[in-house]
């Protein structure tokens, strides 16, 4: 019966499907089968992705109109197009290190988590205590955010974060990995400006001139499921160097 409405322009098939499929979430169905069909031209959307890609545009653009959830062709175009640009320039810039789109695509994803408000923090109702809670955090485990809370056992009294800063940094600085870096010397003299040591240095340690990168953050936060470890292109040195990235 959907075979004859499954040819043609993306927008033509949309609009076809649209009044063949009914449901409530028949939008998520709808686009699913056009990236099956055109998977080129037509990127997987989510409510994560949207989200991140609508922070982006409105950081650029001011007055662009911010949406809770996508619904219209226009909105998967948008999205498609936006996804197609970025890997677009990327190359231009960096092309050794152009995510293909299912990369992109999770970065995209994790950083609309990140972005999306936490209705936990403020509850409309009261919520019962729980002895998890009522712990001391340590390491992370005891983080009721997906054990993201990142403890640094040479930073001091401010010696944590939680992961979700630095996948927001490093999507933010159009890389998906990120050198350890971890040095005995002062910040000044820093060899790896564009490391982990340093980032962390500068952010959530009491004294920046303190090794912070050390071996057992790395373990934390490979430990969330949000990050790898490997080798990779160092900026500063231009040499494979220990680091993490984005999985």
């Amino acid at each position: 019966m959907l075979c004859s409405t499954l040819t043609g322009p993306a927008a033509a098939v949309f609009n076809r499907l649209d009044e063949a499929i009914g449901g409530g979430n028949r939008f998520v169905t709808i686009t699913f089968l056009l990236h099956l069909l055109g998977p080129a031209e037509v990127v997987i959307i989510d409510q994560h992705n949207f989200r991140a890609m609508n922070h982006y545009l409105r950081t650029v653009r001011p007055g662009w109109p911010l949406k809770r959830r996508p619904s219209t062709y226009e909105d998967l175009a948008t999205l498609s197009s936006f996804v197609r640009e970025i890997r677009a320039r990327w190359e231009t810039v960096e092309a050794v290190t152009v995510p293909d789109e299912r990369k992109l695509d999770r970065f995209l994803m994790m950083y609309g988590k990140a972005l999306k408000p936490d209705k936990r923090k403020h509850p409309t109702t009261p919520m019962p205590k729980s002895p998890l809670l009522d712990q001391p955090n340590t390491r992370g485990a005891q983080d009721s955010n997906r054990n993201t809370r990142i403890m640094l056992p040479y930073g001091g009294a401010k010696g944590h974060f939680e992961a979700n800063e630095l996948v927001r940094y490093l999507i933010e600085s159009g890389r998906n990995y990120i050198i350890q870096g971890q040095v005995n010397c002062r910040l000044a003299a820093h060899p790896k400006p564009g490391s982990l040591d340093v980032w962390l240095r500068r952010n959530f340690a009491d004294n920046p001139d303190t090794k912070q990168a050390v071996n057992q953050v790395v373990q934390q936060l490979v430990s969330t499921g949000l990050f790898e470890e490997g080798r990779f292109l160092c900026p500063d040195s231009g040499q494979p160097c220990k680091g993490i990235r984005l999985v």
